[in-house]
């Protein structure tokens, strides 16, 4: 990519946030490095690869750039369905930087060492109905950044709540019971973990706000060989009916 300015400076900065996205812990700051990544650079990357030399102004180039970064999203998320991993963090980055880089390459091969412009200020004066398109653009990728990060209350949708249970992940580690509650409000529960050769049930009582997790640790004997572990769910106030309801057998 000798010679062109934009794509050297698009695959380094994609690299920069690939790094930045996995290896920074706090939300907030790891998504400086995750919005470039999924909304402008695969997007930008696949234009130029198809525009070649002739990429449009900035103008017709942003919400272009919008518009194929999503699409990327959509078509990489029926891939990462399909591999084993599933849609995580780590396989999405590995996949958008193969997408930058690769569109990168293509396009430096494309434009055959032609110089292109790079700059934020062309000379350029956008029509109206342009002008409106990219101001359209952003204020979608705002909105849509907003909306991520709150969760959407209404009286006509009913929530639910997770229930699963969790086998140890190393020899020496416990294995535990999840419950995450995707309810539109606070929600009281009451849970119950009956093991195998245990006469008393564990009880646990707790509340949980919209989106909250909560792990409780099932203590048993793994010496014992397999033990039968069954979860109850109930909401606090209705203990005739289990909400929810999980079992397993513990190794």
């Amino acid at each position: 990519m000798r010679g062109h300015r934009d794509l050297r400076l698009l695959a380094a900065a994609t690299l920069v946030c690939a790094i930045g996205s996995l290896i920074t812990p706090l939300g907030p700051v790891r998504a400086i490095f995750a919005v470039p990544l999924t909304l402008i650079f695969p997007g930008y990357a696949v234009t130029a690869a198809a525009f070649g030399a002739r990429l449009p102004a900035w103008p017709e180039r942003l919400p272009l750039t919008l518009g194929v970064s999503l699409a990327c999203l959509a078509l990489a998320s029926i891939v990462l369905n399909y591999v084993p991993g599933g849609i995580h963090g780590f396989p999405w980055t590995i996949i958008l930087v193969v997408i930058v880089l690769a569109s990168c390459r293509t396009a430096a091969r494309r434009r055959r060492r032609t110089t292109v412009e790079f700059g934020p200020f062309p000379s350029f004066k956008p029509s109206p109905a342009t002008a409106v398109l990219a101001v359209g653009s952003l204020a979608a990728v705002v909105a849509a950044l907003i909306l991520a990060q709150n969760t959407v209350t209404t009286n006509h949708v009913y929530g639910y709540t997770q229930l699963w249970i969790e086998p140890p992940r190393a020899s020496d580690g416990p294995a535990q019971i999840g419950i995450t509650s995707e309810q539109q409000q606070t929600r009281a529960y009451r849970l119950m973990i009956e093991i195998e050769g245990e006469s008393d049930p564990l009880k646990r009582t707790f509340e949980l706000e919209p989106g909250e997790t909560r792990m409780v640790t099932v203590p048993i004997d793994e010496s014992a060989g397999p033990v039968g572990v069954e979860a109850r769910l109930y909401l606090r106030g209705r203990q005739d009916k289990a909400y929810r309801r999980v079992s397993t057998q513990l190794r």
